[in-house]
């Protein structure tokens, strides 16, 4: 289920964040550390649901200051007026633990422990330590350095589910947001949301509104297939917006996450059996080649895969990026006979370089470093130049992320430096970028990267769950851009 984190700060902010996080949360957390506990009693009337009430002391990552007599005064009144759950930490120590439960036996209460900054769990260890608290929910959470370290969380989970004890494990931060999302995937009770109009009570918070309506956190079961985003930085990615309503209309049990990797072999070493299918942007496209046993020809040629699926435990990958790209770009230009400069070295680009060479283009290279483009038209069988020697081509395609959110003022080519007829930004956020809007301005037809992501998309969601997906929601869904995206469903 999902939990709504209420954190006012005022009882005024409370109350509206549980009116709005109604239709998204089966049940509300009451912060009372960051409410107060002046408006509690008429909280827990206003709720309508179940409460867990918690009150975390500034040592636990709370923000509560006074006396533990005072602290635990709060949830002892708490219980009295009908919270249904009252969260207690580990650190107190089984003692105080156990006499709350004798003088609330109508109380679940739920044992906590929250590692510090930079400590990982082991998981055993914590589960035997946290069950013998003898608490109804046991709950661990931790810092998430890496994606893989979601599979921390899941152990915690799994350990509990096969004892069918209840329990919350949770890795905090972005690279953690997995394990809010996957939680009912590995076992686990419940997971804690964002309220809807306020603050979220922990760092990587999902809003409630975003785990009920995109990710259908609480609809997931054991036998959900896990496909994701792997890239660093992915937050600014548009496929979970695109992927988990695509596979909500096909009624396919799936969902699709962001993984923010940074340590490639980590993660699939933790985590790669749990997945049956990725999509991988900047800046593992080439280095993800190594871990797929059975590469097409397009990876193989390009020397990066950009979508990989799982069959049989054993990894095929490929790269939608090269048709992607000149679908789009041939949306408004045939590319057959016509001179294209493709601007970057790295995986997106040897990916256009392949596929326009393939459909018969004359295709030049340039690349800050000019080395490095070398090596890419030598590679493919295209033309290393320098940016400054070039200035008219009949296409120019951006395949580097200068422009990509947060660096949106930026341009890989100086104003009026290269004229072309067509200009191609393999950008997608923002849609419509400086390199785009410059083009433009001198002239150019453009081509923005959500069409090519809307190409790639559909094809990694037909080699994802081998159906097609549904064009017309995919070109809606693509009708905003990114931050329109997300602000509608978060």
């Amino acid at each position: 289920m999902i939990i709504a984190a209420i954190t006012g700060p005022a009882t005024g902010d409370a109350e509206a964040q549980i009116r709005a996080s109604a239709p998204f949360a089966s049940m509300f957390e009451l912060r009372l550390d960051l409410v107060g506990d002046a408006g509690a009693e008429a909280l827990l009337r206003h709720a309508g649901k179940p409460v867990v009430a918690t009150c975390r002391p500034v040592w636990e990552r709370g923000a509560f200051r006074g006396s533990e007599r005072a602290r635990l005064a709060i949830l002892d009144a708490a219980a009295c007026m009908g919270a249904q759950y009252v969260d207690l930490e580990w650190k107190i120590g089984r003692g105080p633990i156990r006499d709350f439960m004798r003088r609330h036996p109508a109380t679940k209460v739920i044992v906590s422990r929250h590692l510090g900054p930079g400590e990982l769990p082991r998981p055993g260890r914590e589960y035997a330590s946290l069950r013998r608290s003898g608490g109804a929910v046991l709950k661990l959470a931790f810092d998430a350095r890496d994606a893989c370290d979601n599979a921390l969380a899941f152990e915690f989970l799994r350990l509990a589910s096969r004892d069918r004890q209840k329990a919350v494990g949770i890795a905090m931060g972005e690279a953690g947001e997995a394990s809010r999302i996957l939680y009912r995937r590995f076992g686990g009770w419940a997971t804690f949301a964002a309220p809807e109009g306020g603050p979220p009570s922990a760092s990587g918070q999902v809003s409630a509104r975003m785990l009920s309506r995109l990710f259908r956190a609480d609809r997931l079961n054991g036998k959900t297939r896990i496909f994701g985003l792997v890239g660093n930085p992915v937050r600014y990615s548009l496929g979970v917006y695109l992927h988990n309503p695509l596979l909500e209309r096909e009624g396919v049990n799936a969902v699709y996450c962001r993984f923010p990797v940074t340590d490639l072999d980590a993660f699939m070493a933790k985590l790669g059996n749990d997945a049956s299918g990725l999509s991988i942007t900047l800046p593992h496209k080439e280095r993800m080649l190594r871990h797929v046993d059975l590469p097409d020809g397009a990876a193989l040629a390009v020397g990066a895969v950009n979508t990989m699926v799982r069959r049989r435990g054993r990894w095929r990958g490929t790269n939608t990026d090269a048709a992607g790209a000149l679908d789009a770009i041939e949306e408004v230009q045939p590319v057959r006979g016509k001179r294209m400069l493709v601007l970057g070295a790295g995986g997106a680009a040897r990916a256009i370089v392949y596929e326009a060479l393939r459909r018969r283009a004359v295709v030049m290279v340039a690349n800050r470093t000019h080395e490095r483009a070398r090596r890419v038209a030598r590679a493919l069988g295209a033309e290393a130049v320098r940016l400054e020697s070039v200035h008219e081509v009949d296409i120019i395609a951006n395949a580097t992320s200068v422009g990509m959110a947060p660096r949106i003022g930026e341009t890989p080519v100086p104003s009026g430096a290269v004229l072309a007829a067509v200009a191609f930004d393999a950008v997608y956020t923002p849609s419509d970028t400086r390199f785009l809007r410059e083009a433009r301005a001198a002239g150019a037809r453009t081509v923005s990267g959500l069409t090519m992501y809307m190409h790639q998309a559909s094809m990694q969601f037909r080699l994802f769950v081998r159906k097609d997906p549904d064009m017309r929601l995919l070109r809606e869904l693509l009708s905003e851009d990114a931050s329109a995206l997300s602000g509608n469903l978060s």
